[in-house]
């Protein structure tokens, strides 16, 4: 008498593989995959309808921060309290990169949702789609600060917030030595 040792194939639940089968679980699946995206615009959304008092304040905040830090490591001499001048020039960077940040996470979320639901052999298509997802919530965003007390939508901004995006969609384009060109 002979044991077949054939174990069989276990695939996790939350796979690429499970996502795509043809019935309810798999598209309870393709929709929990956008949550992550949905809490991160959701969070970009709380965050421009501050006021710009509000928004300013929370920034300059940041630059204290960072001030007191860099001189607790020596990066700075005095005391942060007399660094008006310093947080003042800081805020539009820090602001900035804030922005930059939080849509660089809204493009890794909304990119995990499309390999979900977004099945294509061109993974092209489904990189310049998230970049599309990205800009589009970005310009929207601008527009309802438009209704924001002391905030403005300007499309410079919107160029500002998808600025790294931008530089990871042309990295993620950009085919490396060791992938085959077929595959992309």
């Amino acid at each position: 008498m002979t044991i077949n040792n054939k174990q069989s194939k276990i695939t996790p639940a939350f796979s690429s593989e499970n996502a795509f089968k043809n019935n309810n679980r798999s598209i309870h699946l393709r929709l929990l995959a956008w949550i992550p995206a949905l809490f991160v615009a959701a969070a970009i959304f709380w965050f421009s309808s501050k006021p710009a008092v509000e928004s300013t304040e929370m920034s300059d905040s940041v630059s204290r921060l960072i001030l007191l830090i860099g001189t607790k490591f020596g990066f700075f001499r005095g005391d942060p309290t007399q660094y008006a001048d310093l947080i003042e020039l800081m805020s539009f960077p820090v602001r900035k990169t804030a922005h930059m940040t939080e849509y660089l996470v809204f493009y890794g979320t909304v990119r995990f949702g499309l390999h979900f639901s977004y099945r294509t052999p061109m993974i092209r298509r489904r990189l310049f789609a998230a970049f599309a997802i990205v800009f589009c919530y970005a310009c929207t965003d601008e527009f309802h600060q438009l209704f924001v007390p002391g905030r403005a939508g300007r499309f410079t901004d919107v160029m500002i917030d998808c600025f790294l995006v931008l530089v990871v969609t042309v990295i993620c384009f950009t085919p490396s030595q060791t992938e085959p060109v077929g595959k992309i």
